[in-house]
């Protein structure tokens, strides 16, 4: 396996799916532009992890 991954148990996908769409929509759009803000080198440094290059 390359980068990385993780395991979600069943218990908490449901507890997820029980949060109000808008609240779901809402954090994603906020970890969206937290990572806009990141500094070019972090997040190449980022992408890379993630294609196991690192």
């Amino acid at each position: 396996m390359k980068g990385y991954g993780y395991k979600v148990g069943l218990k908490k996908i449901r507890e997820y799916q029980k949060m109000p769409l808008e609240k779901r929509l809402l954090w994603l759009y906020q970890g969206n532009l937290l990572r806009k803000a990141y500094r070019k080198e972090v997040i190449e440094l980022q992408d890379k992890f993630r294609q196991g290059k690192i």
